[in-house]
């Protein structure tokens, strides 16, 4: 069955299966990709079926990538992605290799890269991922790509996370993806399932053979008819698995049998527990070489080279080379190099037949001998991960340097490196260090036990210096596990044990804890207060003393501080844009920093501050961080009256990127607030329910953004009991805190409340309390906002000349949307006293400036208001760009912005072809053939 005259059979009824693949790979050159799962049990037929789509994917002029997972490899960090990606882009032409590497490509260099010097140290998974996907991108616009992975069940966690990410991705690619996996024992869960509705694709699942088949297979291996009897017998006992039925066809070769009905017994006998031990008597009859090489290339795992496997099977190379033709013939080896079994039962089986106390000595004496050849640390890990324990310092640190390898863009197999390192044991110098690798290892994973792993490194601490060194990963594992009294009170210790010679340490350590502090209400106030010895003393020129200034800023901004003065703090704190270069994920400086120049009304500075780390974070490929800073940028966006743009960024990035907590609240909050204005009343409600704002607030994460914005949409919807119920928790929470802002007010909106619910003596304390707020912070919307509800309260003449007052304060401030408010209102309030005309002027001025913030339910009062004064406003736009999509407004802002496809898709983490097709839709919509008429179109008023 393994000679040329064979090369069809391993195809015997799979007719569908042939045709299934060869349309999928028809639809892929034609740029529609897929994905193809193999899935059967082992020996089945699947490898012969990928061997088969591999050939015709090349012969109709596809580039193929092919890889194979093997059950040493399983903990070889993304091991399947390097075999596909490697070998081509290290016979790549350096102008080919730039071009495939180009842009986002270039994040997926510090796993692909056949040289040292390429490797990234600021790659994440994220990254990695993001890039990955843009190199398949690359690659398959010049050539449409097939992507064949064979054993996919065995493939290594990192390769699993690409092959997923790629999945729900491939459709608008001419790329297609096939992999063999076995169900049944020995299955993978974790790989991409076709069944998902979000994922284009099919499961193959072979069947066993018919009897006519076997009888087929039978005559062909044994070069005789068989009885049908015996035919039946061989099926019977293979249960018409393929590569079963060939193991018991050579092993009845062996014998001479002959295949009529007086041999039916003897086949009887070869049961397919049996046939690994006839697998074991055909390579012993092979002699003591080929039973020593088997072994060997068993224990060196998928494709071993031959000299390697001759040194570890102690022969020379020409018996080396001898014994592995001879196990080729014998179809227990492939034909050629490098050396491979010819099916993965073949290799267990062998492998299984050492003994465990020499399968581990055999990977020891493996390790040793290719790192003597000069191989890398990380093709070592598979055979040391698969030695005993004995206290080897060399072991030891061949883990650790490889952990160190990986750790930024294979964090869970660092992991996996750097606990077998820890059981060996290492030498006890070094288990400290071992610990604290381990535990921040074990930090960016997510797993609890982090915190254990760094408490123990702090614990066994030789010096200050590596207390520190331990402490600062253990306030994160606290932070993240949401422990955040026990991470301020380290905070406070370590700052209580901070070396005096070292300023800037001190400086940094009161950085970090007043962060963590701002995220726990009931000593935020505190952690800002302990710093307020630096105020007026630092000039922002080093990275403590821009955390130190970002929280004096934010604390300003939440105390008795105005406008100005807090502007003048965050400016020092972000250093002309430092603090923004200096960003990491995780770090909450960047976003206080900016958010205290949005409270003092400075968005222009806090846009183009976020704009820089959108395009650092789509750069890096920092997907979780691209959302944060999104969900922050789009309340800029919401304040400056463009909510158009708001809501088209938060659900395109709600809608396609990954989300931490944090993120996922402010793209909420954000949306909540465009939905005021934007949304049919009766989607809100089941908003909220789908995304779990429908109840308690007071525990999530950002939950004070949240309740505000939920507040201000019940406000608009007409409850008012739920609204105010948001407010006081809102205002309960500040009061715990004791940092109060009138940027996000408190008592304005529990005004407006007690208002509607016909309690206008409280409203009016209330509403002079949020006055007197405003006007010592300064900020103009702040003012014009509290100035508006104070005259709503008010009412009459006074209501009147406050809401005057009010148009004055924001009309020239960036403030676009509160400016709206206050002109409608404004013009409302006159209408009721009668003074028709001047109240007509106003309410033009309103539906203008509404209409120009996409502020739809704003315009549509306000049209109203003037047909009640007997005027007749222009109508609403019902073409054009309020016709746009979010999706497609965010597309085209970016094409505006001089973005090309291709970083447009990569900025937004989508495919090109969504790019296209938005575009594509909006040029429809706006009557326009030019990407260049895109700008005017844009910007032209919908009036």
């Amino acid at each position: 069955m393994h000679g040329p005259a064979h090369a069809d059979v391993g195809l015997l009824e799979r007719e569908l299966e042939l045709q299934r693949l060869a349309a999928a790979i028809q639809a892929a050159g034609g740029g529609a990709g897929s994905v193809v799962a193999l899935e059967g049990e082992a020996g089945i037929g699947k490898t012969a079926l990928l061997s088969h789509a591999c050939r015709v994917a090349s012969q109709g002029g596809m580039r193929v990538l092919s890889a194979r997972g093997g059950e040493l490899e399983r903990d070889f960090a993304y091991g399947i992605v390097r075999q596909l990606f490697e070998v081509s882009l290290a016979g790549a032409l350096p102008d080919e290799r730039e071009r495939w590497l180009a842009g986002a490509a270039g994040l997926a260099t510090a796993v692909v890269s056949t040289t040292t010097a390429d490797l990234s140290a600021a790659s994440n998974p994220a990254s990695v991922l993001h890039g990955l996907y843009w190199l398949s991108a690359n690659l398959s616009l010049e050539q449409p790509l097939l992507l064949a992975i064979d054993d996919a069940h065995w493939a290594d966690d990192a390769s699993i996370a690409f092959m997923s990410y790629l999945a729900r991705r491939v459709e608008e690619l001419p790329v297609l993806m096939v992999y063999a996996a076995r169900s049944g024992e020995g299955a993978c869960d974790a790989l991409p399932a076709v069944a998902e509705p979000t994922l284009t694709g099919v499961a193959l699942r072979p069947e066993s053979l018919s009897e006519s088949a076997t009888a087929t297979l039978v005559a062909l291996e044994l070069s005789a008819t068989a009885s049908a009897r015996f035919s039946r017998a061989c099926h019977a006992a293979t249960n018409g698995n393929p590569f079963l039925l060939g193991e018991l066809l050579r092993a009845l070769a062996g014998d001479d049998i002959t295949p009529d009905d007086s041999n039916t017994e003897r086949v009887d006998k070869i049961a397919p527990g049996a046939i690994a031990r006839a697998t074991l008597t055909r390579l012993q009859r092979l002699g003591p070489d080929c039973t020593s090489l088997a072994f060997a290339v068993a224990v060196l795992g998928r494709s071993a080279e031959l000299r390697h496997a001759a040194q570890l099977a102690a022969l020379d190379l020409d018996a080396a080379a001898d014994a592995a033709d001879a196990l080729a013939t014998a179809a227990i080896l492939r034909e050629g190099r490098p050396l491979e079994f010819i099916h993965p039962i073949v290799r267990t089986t062998i492998y299984d037949e050492l003994a465990p106390g020499r399968r581990a000595a055999s990977h020891k004496r493996a390790a040793t001998m290719l790192a003597d050849d000069g191989v890398a640390d990380v093709a070592l890990v598979p055979h040391l991960l698969a030695t005993e324990p004995a206290g080897d310092p060399w072991v030891v640190e061949r883990l650790r340097a490889t952990a160190r390898d990986v750790v930024e863009h294979a964090p869970a197999a660092a992991c996996t490196y750097l606990e077998r390192a820890h059981r060996e044991p290492a030498p006890r110098a070094d288990r400290q260090a071992l610990l604290l690798a381990l535990g921040k290892a074990e930090l960016i994973v997510g797993r609890t036990t982090s915190v254990e792993r760094l408490r123990e490194a702090l614990d066994r601490a030789p010096d200050a210096e590596a207390r520190f060194a331990a402490a600062q990963p253990l306030s994160s594992a606290l932070v993240w596990s949401g422990r955040l009294p026990e991470a301020i009170e380290l905070g406070k210790e370590l700052l209580a044990g901070a070396p005096p010679a070292d300023p800037d340490l001190k400086l940094r350590l009161e950085g970090d804890l007043a962060l963590i502090a701002q995220f726990a209400p009931a000593y935020a106030k505190a952690a800002v207060d302990g710093l307020a010895g630096y105020a007026g003393t630092l000039t922002g020129k080093t990275h403590a003393e821009r955390l130190i200034l970002t929280c004096l800023a934010f604390g300003a901004a939440h105390g008795r501080a105005s406008a100005s003065e807090t502007a003048d703090l965050a400016d020092l704190a972000l250093g002309g844009g430092k603090l923004v270069d200096e960003h990491r994920t995780g770090s909450a400086a960047l976003y206080l920093a900016v958010w205290s120049l949005i409270y003092a009304d400075r968005l222009e500075d806090a846009e183009r501050h976020f704009d820089r780390a959108l395009k650092i974070a789509a750069e890096r490929g920092w997907e979780g961080e691209f959302a944060g800073v999104s969900g922050s940028h789009g309340h800029v966006l919401v304040r400056q009256g463009r909510l158009a743009e708001a809501e088209a960024e938060a659900l395109s990035v709600l809608a396609t990127v990954s989300l931490h907590a944090i993120a996922r609240a402010m793209l909420l909050s954000c949306l909540l607030h465009t939905m005021i204005e934007r949304t049919d009343p009766g989607t809100w409600q089941p908003f909220l329910v789908e995304h779990e704002l429908d109840g308690d607030l007071s525990g999530r994460v950002m939950g004070g953004m949240l309740l505000y914005a939920r507040g201000q949409l019940r406000l608009a919807g007409g409850d008012a009991r739920g609204a105010l119920e948001d407010f006081e928790e809102l205002h309960r929470r500040d009061e715990t805190s004791g940092l109060h802002t009138p940027a996000i007010p408190s008592s304005g909106p529990r005004a407006l409340a007690h208002l509607r619910l016909g309690d206008r003596d409280v409203a009016r304390a209330l509403a002079d309390d949020e006055l007197e707020q405003a006007r010592r912070w300064g900020a103009p919307s702040a003012l014009g906002y509290a100035l508006r509800v104070a005259g709503l309260v008010a009412g009459g003449s006074d209501g009147i000349e406050l809401l005057r007052d009010s148009v004055t304060a924001v009309q020239h401030s960036p403030a676009r949307l509160e400016h709206a408010h206050s002109l409608t209102d404004l013009g409302a309030a006159l209408r009721r006293a009668g003074h028709r005309r001047e109240a007509q002027q106003f309410l033009r001025q309103g539906l203008d400036v509404a209409d120009r913030c996409g502020a739809l339910r704003l315009a549509r009062r306000a049209r109203e208001e003037l047909v009640a004064t007997g005027a007749r406003p222009r109508r609403a736009a019902l073409n054009g760009r309020d016709a746009l999509t979010p999706s497609e407004r965010r597309v085209a802002q970016l094409a505006v912005d001089g973005l090309g496809n291709r970083e447009i898709a990569q900025a937004l983490f989508v495919t090109m072809r969504t790019v296209e097709g938005h575009l594509t839709n909006t040029y429809t919509k706006l009557n326009i053939s030019a990407r260049g008429d895109l700008a005017a179109a844009l910007a032209a008023s919908t009036g």
